[in-house]
């Protein structure tokens, strides 16, 4: 009995109404405001964080071991893709091109006696079965020459005894981890190049709020007065046993390269529409757990529980308004005692 008292209160204090005399009610300076519902973008805004979009990084490794000869940028250079980075010189490759140098040789030695053998052949001086060996070993000279040659190839553009190493996308060099006479290997890595055209940035929403936040919304971060747009990509299935709270991550096109990895900022998701009324935040009160205003009848003031959309400029915007109701937006600090007291 006791704790249905305790359940019915709050809703017995919001449909309670308070008589106001005019006499009183102009003594309190209670001035109204008419309803006009508007749609409007429901919107929630989110602490967020900036960080790497993980498609617009690269991590720069030598396909062979060596040693480097030569740098061309260092730790914090803007690169276009393409851009030499460090020139490494191989063992590896020169060995590969010494054979590749003594396979053209034999190559041209077997093409110069498969031609004279050959000849010799339509001439019936020698018979098919040397002329077949002899195109049978150009063949072969010819497949190690060019498997040489693939090999070499495969390693990317090769310079002298040295290979070119350059960058793969266009960004900058976050991490330069060899100097001039570093030995590297395929397992070292080199370089690690971010490209800042995207981001991502993620925002820590309540449990409450994320179930209302879905892949493909839009948003927009609020950075140094400007309005940077993304769109939510993913929303985790788990809560940040730290924070208590949901990552919602946002992929951002970073429009003049305003945001950097690490930036703490605000984030804003457009939830979608909706009808409700801007209102001057001195107009909902917080009474117990709910938001409510005092709307005006003939002789009376109703407590009407209204839904805050969101706060901006010392206003708030709220739904559970009926077009052409009348609230009171200023001396309301009698009314409330009322409710409270």
């Amino acid at each position: 009995m006791i704790l249905l008292f305790f359940l019915v209160l709050p809703l017995m204090a919001f449909s309670q109404t308070i008589r106001v005399s005019p006499e009183l009610e102009q003594k309190l300076g209670i001035k109204l405001m008419t309803v006009k519902l508007e749609r409007v973008q429901e919107e929630i805004k989110l602490p967020s964080k900036v960080s790497e979009y993980s498609a617009f990084s690269a991590e720069v490794y030598p396909p062979v071991s060596g040693i480097v000869k030569k740098l061309f940028v260092k730790e914090g250079d803007r690169v276009r893709k393409g851009s030499p980075l460090a020139l490494v010189y191989s063992p590896h490759i020169a060995d590969l091109q010494a054979q590749i140098r003594m396979a053209r040789v034999k190559l041209k030695t077997a093409k110069d006696t498969l031609t004279r053998e050959e000849m010799l052949y339509k001439e019936e001086v020698i018979p098919y079965a040397r002329y077949y060996s002899a195109k049978i070993e150009y063949e072969r000279a010819k497949g190690e020459y060019e498997a040489l040659l693939a090999s070499l190839r495969s390693f990317g553009e090769v310079v002298g005894d040295s290979l070119m190493i350059r960058s793969p996308i266009s960004g900058y060099v976050v991490e330069q981890k060899v100097l001039t006479g570093s030995g590297v290997d395929p397992s070292k890595e080199m370089f690690k190049i971010h490209s800042h055209e995207k981001l991502w940035v993620y925002a820590y929403a309540t449990p409450e709020s994320a179930i209302r936040i879905k892949k493909g919304m839009k948003g927009y971060v609020l950075w140094q007065g400007h309005k940077i747009p993304g769109v939510v990509d993913y929303v985790s299935h788990e809560v940040d046993q730290n924070t208590k709270r949901v990552p919602v991550r946002l992929l951002v096109n970073n429009l003049g390269g305003l945001l950097r990895p690490g930036l703490m900022t605000e984030t804003v998701i457009v939830l979608g529409s909706t009808v409700g009324v801007w209102l001057p935040a001195e107009a909902v009160q917080r009474i117990g757990d709910a938001d409510v205003v005092f709307v005006k009848a003939p002789a009376e003031f109703e407590v009407r529980k209204v839904r805050t959309i969101r706060e901006e400029a010392g206003k708030v915007l709220v739904d559970g308004l009926k077009e052409g109701d009348r609230v009171a937006v200023s001396g309301i600090i009698f009314l409330k005692s009322q409710v409270t007291k």
